[in-house]
Parts: C-alpha cells; sequence; structure tokens
C-alpha cells in the first residue's frame, strides 16, 4: 500500500484523503499547520479572529458548496436548517460530518507545519520517495512518502499592502488603522480611538472581495443609521465608502432572472453552470480571452446585472467601448453593493491609488487614473482588497522541484505551471495539486481528486489529454500578459467550472447520474458524476433537492420575492393617488420614499428574517378640491424578507418611536411566473384586515433582470368607516454620470 501525504485538511485535503481511501490502494496522512480542519473555513459560529466572519455566507448556493457524497440536508444547521447558501461556520460542519463519515481511516497530523518536501530517488531504482519534514511545536519531524498532494490552499495568505502614510516612527505611520479585506469585522476596529464623524473608507482593490467587502462597510454604516438603537447614529454620520478600481466592476447577485423576461429568479450557480445553456459539443475553454471573447462576457453580465451599469451614476463601473483595447468583466458577488452605490453611500472612482499623505492634517490619497491625478481627502481608515497569494503553501517544495515546476514567487496568479486540470506535472508524476488555481470549486477540487487517484491507482491508466491553455507556451504568455495586465486577462483564467468537470468525467468514464432531470437540463453538481465507490443515496438527495428547487424557482416564483426585495433598496420619488368615496378626502401626493438597508431586529414571534429595509416618506398632500391647501406627510414601514418562508412582508411602526417593529401590516403572495409573464411584471397581492375595514392591495414589480426602475402599489379600502382607492406610482430619480 502506497502512502500519501497530503498538506491541507481544507475541502481540497479532505475529499482528496477520502477519495484515495475509497480505492483501498493508499495510505493517507494529512498535515495541517492548525489545529482544527476546514481550511478557511475552520471556524464555530462564535470564532472571533478566524479566516472569515462565521457568519460570512457562501457566493454561490449549497449545490456547488459540498461533495457527492454528502447530502448538505443531514448536516444539522440549529433550529432553522442550513440556507441554500450556508454560512461560514455551518461550511465547517459540513466538513466536520464529512470527515466523521469517510475519513475515519486517515491519520491527521494537526499543528505541523510542512517546511520542507523534498523528492528524493531511492538508490539503484527508478523509483523516488518524498521526504516531508515538519515543525510541531518546537520540534522538526521527519517522515517518508510514496506520493505528495498539495492541497494547502491557493488562497493560503491575505497578498501584502504597501501604502502606509510616511512617518519617522511606526506609531506614526500607524495612527491611520490599514487592513487588508479579510481582516474587517466592525466598523470599530477601523478608526483607533479617532472620532469617525463624517470620515472616509477607503477601499482598494476592483474584484470580488473590493466588492464585498465595499457592501459590508456600507451595510453597517447604514445601520447606525437607521437601526432603532440611536447610539452610533451621530458617530458615524456622514462616512462614505470611497471604492477605488482600476477596471469596471460588475455586482451579481445570489439570486437572478433565470431567463430574459422569464419572472423567475433562480440561485446564481444554478443560471450560470445550466447545461440547458451549454452549446452541444461545447469544448472547454481557459487562459487568455481573445476581444471576442470579451464581449461575449460583458453581454453576458450586463444581461443579468439590467444594462450597463450607468444608471447607478458612476462611469468607473462603465465598461465602455468594444474590441481589443476592452478589459475583461469583473464580477464582485454580493447583493446590496450596486443599491449602495446607486444611494451614494458607496462612492465609486477609476484608477491607482498610488500614495498616502497627511501632510496636510487628515490623511488623504493621491489616485491616478490616465493621464489625470485627483485626490481623496478625510481618509479615516483603509482596506486593501487586493486579494491573496498561494506561494506560503509552496515554499516547501524543494528547489528541483520548483525549477521543473516553472516556480515564480512573484506571480500571485500563476505561480506554477501544471497541466491535466490543473493537477499534475509529467516530470514529477507522484506530485499532484488539488485546489491549486485561483477560484477553486468544490465539485472541481472532487474530480481532481478523482483523476489523481485513478492516475496513481493503475499503470495501465492514460495519461489526461493536455488541454490547448495548458501548453506551456500559452501558459507562459498568459503569466506575461498577466505582468502586463493586458485586458486578455480574466478574472480568473481557468475559469470553465461544467466543461472541466465534463471532461474529467468523460476521461475517467464515469456514471452521469441526471436523477429527476432530463441529461441536458438543469445546473451541474458534484453528484451528477458517480464512481463505483459513491454513495448514491447522497447523490441521489443532493439531486432530488436541486431539482425541488429549480422546479419551485421555474414554476412557483420561488425566490421571487428576494430578488424584488433586493432591488427596492435606495430612493424613489414618489406620485399617490387618492379617490375617495368622499370626494374631500380625494387628492395627489408628490414626494419621495426611501429604504434604508439595516440589520435584521429581534421578532417576538420568533420568526427570523434576513433582510430588512426601514422605510420612510415624506411629500406634499394636495386636496382634488384644489383650493390652495396643502399638507405634509409622511409614514414609516419596515420591510422583511425571510429567506427560510420566502415572505416578503410589511410592517407597522411603533407610534413612539418609529424605528421600533409593531406588528404586521401584510405579506405578499407573489403569482407564479407565468401569470407574471402575462401581465409583464412580478405580481403580488395581500391582503389587511383593519377592525372591520379591509384593505386590498395588489403590487405590480416590472423587473428588469435584477433591476427596477419604477414599480405601482394599489389599495382598495372597504369598510364601515373607509371607502377609497389608493394608487402609489414608484419611479427611480435619475443619477447623472460622473
Amino acid at each position: 500500500m502506497k502512502k500519501v501525504c497530503i498538506i491541507g485538511a481544507g475541502p481540497a485535503g479532505l475529499v482528496t484523503a477520502k477519495t484515495l481511501l475509497d480505492t483501498s490502494n493508499f495510505a493517507v496522512a494529512l498535515y495541517e499547520k492548525s489545529d482544527r480542519i476546514g481550511g478557511i473555513w475552520a471556524l464555530d459560529d462564535d470564532t472571533p479572529n478566524g479566516y472569515l466572519s462565521p457568519q460570512t455566507p457562501t457566493n454561490l448556493s449549497k449545490f456547488t458548496v459540498g461533495f457527492c457524497d454528502l447530502d448538505w440536508g443531514e448536516v444539522d444547521g440549529g433550529c432553522e436548517g442550513v440556507p441554500l447558501f450556508p454560512k461560514a461556520f455551518q461550511v465547517n460542519q459540513y466538513l466536520e460530518e464529512y470527515r466523521r463519515r469517510y475519513l475515519g481511516g486517515a491519520r491527521f497530523c494537526f499543528g505541523a507545519t510542512v517546511v520542507k518536501a523534498t523528492r528524493q530517488h531511492v538508490v539503484g531504482t527508478d523509483q523516488v520517495r518524498w521526504h516531508i519534514e515538519s515543525q510541531v511545536g518546537t520540534k522538526l519531524e521527519h517522515e517518508i512518502f510514496d506520493h505528495l498532494v498539495v492541497a494547502s490552499g491557493f488562497f493560503s495568505k491575505p497578498r501584502a499592502h504597501k501604502l502606509r502614510l510616511p512617518g519617522p516612527l511606526e506609531e506614526d505611520r500607524d495612527r491611520l488603522v490599514t487592513i487588508h479585506s479579510s481582516q474587517f469585522r466592525s466598523l470599530a476596529g477601523l478608526f483607533n480611538n479617532q472620532a469617525p464623524k463624517a470620515k472616509n473608507i477607503l477601499i482598494i482593490g476592483g474584484g470580488n472581495s473590493g466588492g464585498e467587502t465595499a457592501a459590508a462597510v456600507a451595510m453597517q454604516l447604514s445601520d447606525t443609521q437607521w437601526s432603532p438603537d440611536r447610539s452610533k447614529s451621530d458617530l458615524y454620520s456622514a462616512c462614505e465608502v470611497i471604492h477605488v478600481i482600476s477596471r469596471p466592476l460588475y455586482a451579481l447577485p445570489p439570486f437572478v432572472e433565470y431567463e430574459k423576461g422569464s419572472r423567475s429568479y433562480v440561485p446564481l450557480d444554478l443560471k450560470l453552470y445550466d447545461y440547458s445553456k451549454r452549446p452541444p459539443g461545447m469544448e472547454s475553454y481557459g487562459g487568455l480571452q481573445s476581444p471576442a471573447v470579451r464581449d461575449i462576457i460583458h453581454n453576458a453580465i450586463r444581461s443579468m446585472v439590467g444594462g450597463d451599469q450607468s444608471e447607478l451614476g458612476y462611469e468607473a463601473l462603465v465598461g465602455k467601448g468594444e474590441g481589443a483595447c476592452r478589459g475583461t468583466g469583473y464580477v464582485a458577488l454580493s447583493e446590496s453593493y450596486s443599491e449602495f452605490a446607486r444611494s451614494g453611500l458607496i462612492v465609486v472612482k477609476a484608477g491607482t491609488v498610488v500614495g498616502l499623505d497627511s501632510s496636510g492634517g487628515a490623511p488623504s490619497a493621491s489616485v491616478v487614473s490616465g493621464d489625470q491625478t485627483t485626490t481623496i481627502e478625510n481618509i479615516g481608515a483603509v482596506i486593501h482588497a487586493n486579494g491573496y497569494e498561494p506561494t506560503s503553501a509552496l515554499d516547501y517544495l524543494d528547489d528541483a522541484v520548483k525549477h521543473i515546476l516553472d516556480y515564480d514567487p512573484d506571480n500571485k496568479r500563476l505561480p506554477v505551471l501544471l497541466g491535466q486540470w490543473q493537477t499534475a506535472n509529467p516530470e514529477v508524476p507522484e506530485l499532484a495539486f488539488v485546489g491549486m488555481y485561483e477560484g477553486p470549486y468544490w465539485p472541481m477540487m472532487e474530480m481532481q481528486a478523482r483523476l489523481t487517484a485513478s492516475r496513481w491507482s493503475s499503470e495501465s491508466n492514460p495519461t489526461a489529454l493536455q488541454l490547448p491553455f495548458e501548453s506551456k507556451p500559452k501558459l507562459l504568455e498568459l503569466r506575461s500578459s498577466m505582468k502586463a495586465k493586458a485586458p486578455g486577462v480574466g478574472q480568473y483564467w481557468f475559469n470553465d467550472y461544467l466543461g472541466y468537470c465534463e471532461d474529467i468525467a468523460q476521461h475517467l468514464q464515469l456514471t452521469r447520474n441526471n436523477g429527476p432531470f432530463e441529461s441536458n437540463e438543469g445546473c451541474t453538481s458534484p453528484a451528477r458524476w458517480l464512481t463505483p465507490s459513491s454513495r448514491l443515496s447522497q447523490a441521489e438527495g443532493i439531486l432530488e433537492d436541486l431539482h425541488g428547487t429549480w422546479t419551485a424557482c421555474l414554476t412557483q416564483g420561488k425566490f421571487v420575492a428576494r430578488a424584488v426585495m433586493r432591488a427596492l433598496h435606495g430612493t424613489w420619488d414618489i406620485t399617490r393617488t387618492i379617490c375617495n368615496a368622499d370626494p374631500a378626502y380625494s387628492g395627489t401626493l408628490e414626494g419621495n420614499a426611501t429604504f434604508y438597508p439595516r440589520y435584521p431586529t429581534p421578532n417576538t414571534s420568533g420568526k427570523v428574517f434576513e433582510l430588512e429595509y426601514l422605510y420612510h416618506e415624506h411629500g406634499t398632500f394636495t386636496p382634488a378640491s384644489n383650493d390652495g391647501v396643502e399638507m405634509k406627510a409622511s409614514r414609516t414601514y419596515i420591510y422583511r424578507y425571510s429567506s427560510s418562508e420566502d415572505t416578503l412582508s410589511i410592517w407597522f411602526t411603533k407610534p413612539e418611536d418609529d424605528r421600533k417593529v409593531d406588528y404586521p401590516f401584510h405579506s405578499l403572495l407573489f403569482s407564479p411566473p407565468a401569470e407574471a409573464r402575462k401581465e409583464g411584471a412580478c405580481i403580488a397581492t395581500a391582503r389587511h384586515l383593519c377592525v372591520e375595514d379591509v384593505y386590498e392591495t395588489r403590487y405590480r414589480f416590472p423587473m428588469e433582470a435584477i433591476v427596477l426602475r419604477g414599480f405601482e402599489v394599489r389599495h382598495e379600502v372597504k369598510g364601515p368607516r373607509k371607502d377609497y382607492v389608493s394608487t402609489t406610482s414608484y419611479c427611480r430619480p435619475v443619477k447623472v454620470l460622473g
């Protein structure tokens, strides 16, 4: 039996260990520098200083964050169960359950930091062994293995930032808090005991982490201003998030429209990785993107976000032009970034931050864009969202192996050159890599592990075909283009997740498992491909859950409420017409309404809400009699979204405090997509009984992809004391592009 050393006990290491053990050909040892499994997910619900906040939801749904042999339905998610987008601590629970079920035969070496992995030839043979040197506490330990798997994580270390305030002393330079995006937890940690009022929080970096962090900071700022707890309102008043990006950035929420005009909304991965949208016979792709491909990407993303984002008001967010000079589309996965930008709480600027200065008093930053330099004043804190680097996960390899792999520690995106779906180099056949590329998906890690197990288990197993873009000349060209920041370099160069999984499945001749789906229907999943050792009941459970979610979205309108809730965020111009049976009470109101995001407030019923807005409107009412009398009017409500019930509800506020929730007004019941398509809008109805007066309400939301540019609410009120119809039209104010 061959001995295998796996470095890293995160998702990649665990699935590789399980896959190798299933063959009964390998004895597996996992070296993990921390004291527990999980990698970046190694945290509990109350871990204060983890790699992530425990409450951070996954970017993609549970159908993409999981493995073939463990259905999320069998993981204890607490009283509310596991949400569609599990939280970070729940991902750890999933991994712990996976370990409990399948890794009893593995040996775990916790607290063991691998400091050297040396490839040694066995004298007198053509065999090699791996000498692993690890540090455990103050001791150095040594062990010999037949195979080595690098699964120590591509995002193993936050990338260092170089911008600091100039100053002769360390305390001078540290008076401005400057942190990496992975370190951000709360506003309180940003200001070093300085007064944050009216300060700007500078965020540098235009990738996914930059967008996510900008939205997270903006959410905390919004909550300080609109929470029932007013204690921090003045402290953080007039603060803004200044987000500097070097290229346009699209923000994709977790739920998007399935097809244009379908009036149905699905989790993002069910849209992106849908078999029915992939042309038959399409080859997998990767590497540099041609101008034509870049145009296709921009157009595809714009179709999902409802346009070119010019309506948000920032030229920095609009990808201009076409052809060779146009860069590729970059995406941040965020539900609130776009509307925080529209509202002005996030101010987006194009360019590169080249320096910080405090000679004028309050810290400032210099931003270069083209041939222009501008200054951002009054900075209170700086957050670098410049990504991560994998070098600490590769430095332990010996120099000879690094040379074979064309190791370049200065290239943080492509430090080694690999083939066979980024798992191997043929000159070092007993070395494998799993999950060691930008943006690794869990099912792809599982497929890489299966490929590795097959390659090492059979002498007759044919060498995997080399993908054209994995040839050494192509990878060197890509590396040079990355250094030159060429427009053809994508956000993720190895980015055809569905295609690669299909490639490996065909290469390994895996059994295709469609469950209740047709062969070219629905989203891909790790449970779509089975090996002889796969647990069929688990795979069937995963696909049944996936199919149920998919069907509910397309036919019943599941998550339409969530999409509408997201789109309400921000300020609206309103016109309300009241037609009363008594003409003396008829008239028109003109004004504004704003949906202010805040963290969900406790509910006496025990229900858990995931999203919440404080709704405030004010305007001027003019009676239909037109007698010159005008009245000022205002009102507040609380809008709440429950993920477990997929319900948008509206609540009254307390008379003595218009930020506190009182009792429910009504919940919106959305019509199925088929009916919505006939109406040309998402339709909802609601009913409220106020003593003896009945409010029958109809909502019309003409969503355009994820965007709502206007909507209408009609109340028909009947009862002993009331008899009127109120119709309110909401319209987004036009922002000037700047």
